[in-house]
């Protein structure tokens, strides 16, 4: 009886596999072409259609492209924060910092002894770098970039699709 259940899941999930593979380019979203002999260098622009091979695009106006003249095509996928590269730099310069401000505290004689110096500076290393991390996390989180996700130009596809009324049109498919 436990091998319906598995069966059942792999089933699924080979399923919803498939249909992201064929997840179609969507009139609207945001892509980034690069294509030399079109005058196109990641380009960023919104895809309105392709057309008789013909990739159309909106950036400040309407640009044509050639689909054999796109050497590449990205894909937006949102945006992404940078906690732990900030974190990581924030724990680098915090842990410096603490050190030099502990070994600076110990120089003089009201505050720790000569023998506590290697002590000092290592508490201002754990604290500073605390510090430094959680602040740093803190800013690279704020810190925004865009996704771009690289779509392989082999699985960029390009078909005829019935329309109503008898015509014919052209369908874009990408497979992740």
């Amino acid at each position: 009886m436990r091998t319906i259940p598995l069966v059942l899941v792999l089933v699924l999930a080979s399923y919803t596999d498939a249909l992201a593979q064929q997840q179609p380019l969507q009139p609207g979203q945001r892509i980034r072409v690069t294509a030399p002999n079109s005058g196109m260098n990641k380009q960023a622009a919104t895809f309105e259609a392709v057309e008789s091979g013909v990739l159309l695009v909106t950036a400040d106006s309407t640009m044509r492209c050639p689909l054999a003249a796109v050497t590449r095509l990205d894909v937006y996928r949102g945006q992404q924060g940078h906690f732990w590269l900030g974190a990581g730099i924030g724990l680098g310069v915090g842990a410096a910092a603490g050190v030099v401000i502990g070994l600076q505290l110990c120089e003089n004689d009201w505050v720790c002894q000569d023998d506590l110096q290697a002590e000092a500076a290592l508490l201002g290393f754990g604290i500073g770098g605390a510090v430094g991390g959680l602040l740093g996390g803190g800013i690279g989180a704020l810190i925004k970039t865009d996704r771009w996700e690289e779509v392989p130009l082999d699985r960029l596809r390009v078909s005829v699709v019935p329309q109503r009324g008898g015509r014919l049109g052209f369908g874009v498919s990408v497979s992740f």
